[in-house]
């Protein structure tokens, strides 16, 4: 039986001599190569890497800045910065339409500047105004927008439209009553068009957007009636203010 045995073992040593060793031991290790597939990386794919990094990283720049300008530390600055950029590009195309038509004969800058001024007291007053708004008639149900409206038109657009003018008068070195003059004058005409403009406007506004969209919307909006305000503000006053002391 020990014989049988041993004839067994070395039958089993002698067939994996001649068998050689098991695949599974043999085992290369190719070099890796890099790219798609396992082929060789283009030189494009590199480029294209680079690109879209860059743009993610941009795009992430983008997000943290419009985090920080519509958080509520920075949120007055970025409003009045809005006013005053969306003011001053209103008059610039207010005065090169006027040139157009011959109605002026060259750009004033020192009118767009004053422009941009009054565009950071507008902004300060509405930003406020609607952070006021929202704190004591929170919701957004249909009796509370229209409130919001009808309180909009009634209070802040005079206060506003009377602040431009007063703005712009002590910026022009005017007296209290050329100031006063000028807005019996003109003021009405500012506030005939906020009824044709602002309720449905506002109620979008007051409907859809949160509070700290809201003077950035109401800006885009407003550009078209920045063009009206500086039309109205520098067209030629009525004789009767120059007799004015």
């Amino acid at each position: 039986m020990q014989s049988m045995r041993c004839c067994s073992a070395r039958g089993l040593l002698l067939s994996s001599a001649v068998r050689g060793p098991s695949p599974r031991s043999l085992r290369i290790s190719w070099p890796r190569r890099s790219g798609v597939g396992g082929g060789e990386t283009t030189p494009g794919a590199g480029v294209g890497a680079g690109v879209g990094a860059g743009a993610a990283g941009a795009l992430q720049k983008l997000r943290e800045l419009h985090a920080i300008a519509f958080s509520s530390r920075f949120l007055l600055f970025t409003n009045v910065g809005i006013s005053l950029t969306l003011s001053c590009v209103g008059d610039v195309l207010e005065q090169h339409f006027e040139i157009y038509c011959k109605e002026i004969e060259r750009f004033e800058s020192t009118r767009t500047a004053h422009m941009a001024i009054s565009g950071v007291t507008v902004g300060v007053i509405c930003h406020y105004w609607y952070k006021m708004l929202d704190r004591r008639m929170p919701g957004r149900s249909m009796r509370v927008v229209a409130k919001k409206i009808v309180l909009d038109q009634l209070i802040c657009s005079p206060i506003y439209i009377s602040a431009f003018f007063v703005t712009l008068g002590l910026l022009e070195r005017k007296d209290k009553h050329e100031v006063w003059e000028e807005i019996k004058e003109k003021a009405w005409k500012l506030y005939a068009a906020e009824w044709t403009v602002w309720p449905v406007a506002q109620f979008v506004n007051f409907y859809w957007i949160p509070t700290h969209y809201r003077i950035f919307y109401d800006n885009i909006i407003s550009l078209g009636y920045d063009v009206l305000t500086s039309k109205v503000k520098h067209k030629q006053s009525h004789p009767h203010l120059k007799k004015l002391p």
